[in-house]
């Protein structure tokens, strides 16, 4: 446990050097605009705002269905939807081992079961991931992006740190999730998780999970829009061209920082990915604005939900009295 006790230090540690060297950099590049500023668009913002807590709502219902396969029992909405937002802030406590321990506290309450849970969580994950990575791929063949390609090492070598950062903390993360799962007990006490993980990908070789497929790639375009509204609350005049490349740099960008695993919500991996691709139709400065805002916007979502959903589960938690 000692070893990956350092290895999740390490890649904290990374994450927050990424972040710092984000705000310096973002720093020098707006000390050099000429007469340039960004100015806020509160409509925009707002509309990004709505779109968005919609989005984590509906975000719900894909869910549910994967527990309501895993379990084989029905269950309300509102009990799952309240789960659903609570655990959502686990994800920024180390070792990733967060959501699923707030899942563990919060299922008998809710009277959901803990297995199946935890297993639709894992499901989900792996769903959104690999639909973000093949979404973000056809960044690299649009036209914006021939420059970039002709000009890798070039683009390397300005993107050094950031790039270097974000492989060393996958692959710490990699390395550490392997070991807690080896030594951890946390897994292992669960009754049952084992062959939850072995069905894992059961449910997508059914007409069931084809439709979760296209239910997911439809969340993550209808995503892609709220976050297309957000930049725009910073860029107004962005061109009808880069919305399709922006729809789609965000759920690569949301994938990898998962994949990261030590750094709790990817945080620093997903910011350095998001600088880094949105400068392919935005400025450098705009582009990293956006990226670090980009945190704070998603958390703020998060958090007004998870405070309406504290207050279901308190509700849910007190006795009637008789």
């Amino acid at each position: 446990m000692k070893d990956s006790r350092l290895l999740r230090h390490a890649g904290h540690l990374l994450a927050v050097v990424i972040l710092c060297f984000l705000i310096k950099r973002l720093y020098s590049l707006l000390i050099g605009l000429d007469g340039e500023t960004v100015v806020f668009q509160p409509f925009w913002l707002l509309t990004s705002l709505v779109f968005l807590l919609g989005y984590r709502t509906l975000l719900v219902y894909p869910w549910r269905t994967l527990y309501c396969s895993a379990s084989q029992t029905h269950v309300s909405f509102r009990s799952v939807w309240t789960l659903f937002q609570l655990s959502q802030l686990g994800k920024y406590f180390p070792g990733k081992v967060g959501q699923f321990a707030s899942i563990l506290v919060l299922c008998r309450p809710l009277e959901l079961s803990k297995t199946p849970a935890v297993v639709s969580t894992l499901q989900s994950v792996v769903l959104q991931c690999a639909l973000g990575v093949c979404m973000g791929v056809p960044v690299f063949l649009s036209p914006s992006a021939i420059p970039l390609l002709h000009n890798g090492w070039a683009f390397f070598r300005r993107n050094a740190p950031i790039l270097l950062g974000i492989a060393i903390v996958i692959i710490f993360g990699v390395c550490a999730v392997a070991m807690l799962l080896q030594k951890c007990p946390f897994f292992s006490k669960m009754p049952g998780l084992q062959e939850g993980i072995r069905i894992l990908f059961s449910v997508l070789v059914t007409r069931r999970g084809l439709g979760l497929l296209c239910v997911h790639i439809l969340l993550w375009f209808y995503f892609g829009i709220a976050f297309c509204f957000f930049i725009k609350s910073m860029v107004p005049s962005i061109q009808g061209s880069h919305l399709l490349m922006i729809i789609t740099i965000y759920p690569l960008a949301w994938s990898l920082g998962v994949l990261s695993l030590v750094t709790p919500g990817g945080l620093g991996i997903r910011e350095g990915i998001l600088s880094v691709l949105l400068t392919l139709c935005l400025p450098p400065a705009t582009a990293t604005l956006a990226a670090l805002l980009s945190r704070v916007w998603v958390m703020s979502a998060e958090i007004l939900l998870a405070s309406i959903a504290w207050g279901f589960y308190s509700k849910h938690k007190t006795p009637v009295p008789q």
